[in-house]
């Protein structure tokens, strides 16, 4: 999902906002949110930010996840507060200019193309979202911890000295990230969100220096560096056991 993407699911959710709610829990300031547990899948956009190391290798690509969230309140009100676990898996493509710009061969020559399938990330992610109550859309804040999993895929690459292939480190650890979303309420048991996220791989800690046969065994590209990751995403918001 581009950013011009999100900016049209925002607008989408600000004209929502304006029309009668075809719901019978008309919670005035809730937004048609009911105490309970939801579902939040979605999907979007996923970038490296200000990368380092072998990380801006790799550029912007997609990202689909799924949250189960609680909110429990007196009665049928929500809390304030809610709070979530779920998992999200991305890949990002070969950024191949930011990898030949950076990359010799290990007869010290330069690369002149280079190919590879789409590097994965894996997190798990447990979420506390806090809410601030309107009658029409649902602003919130959220934090929380998890881990990530990065996992660079195999670099194919031509160069006048002789093709070959390289790996990257595989970068794991815990995570910790902050986000902003946007929520509305449709019909019934549904509702549709948009949000932003920022995300901070600690992958240095407790990390070997080189990966046998990798770039970084040469040119030391991923000595303590860690993973931070931008996203934007939207998708539907269920809520269940009703």
């Amino acid at each position: 999902m581009s950013s011009r993407l999100l900016v049209s699911l925002l607008c989408v959710l600000s004209f929502a906002a304006a029309a009668p709610r075809a719901s019978a829990q008309d919670a005035s300031k809730d937004d048609g949110l009911v105490s309970g547990d939801y579902l939040r899948v979605g999907a979007g956009s996923i970038a490296p930010v200000r990368p380092q190391g072998s990380l801006r290798d790799w550029d912007r690509g997609s990202t689909f996840g799924v949250n189960w969230e609680g909110w429990y309140g007196p009665g049928s009100t929500p809390g304030l507060v809610g709070f979530g676990i779920g998992g999200d898996f991305g890949r990002l493509p070969l950024n191949e200019s930011e990898f030949l710009a950076h990359f010799t061969t290990p007869q010290d020559a330069s690369a002149t193309g280079a190919t590879a399938s789409s590097a994965t990330v894996f997190t798990i992610e447990t979420t506390v979202r806090v809410r601030i109550p309107t009658p029409f859309i649902m602003p919130s804040v959220s934090f929380g911890l998890g881990y990530l999993d990065f996992h660079p895929s195999t670099i194919s690459y031509t160069a006048a000295s002789g093709n070959g292939t390289t790996t990257q480190q595989h970068r794991r650890g815990a995570e910790l990230f902050v986000g902003a979303g946007l929520d509305k309420h449709i019909v019934q048991r549904f509702g549709i969100f948009a949000e932003a996220l920022y995300s901070y791989g600690f992958t240095s800690l407790g990390q070997g220096l080189t990966t046998p046969g990798g770039t970084c065994a040469r040119n030391g590209c991923d000595v303590l560096k860690n993973t931070t990751l931008g996203t934007l995403r939207g998708g539907l918001r269920l809520q269940m056991g009703k």
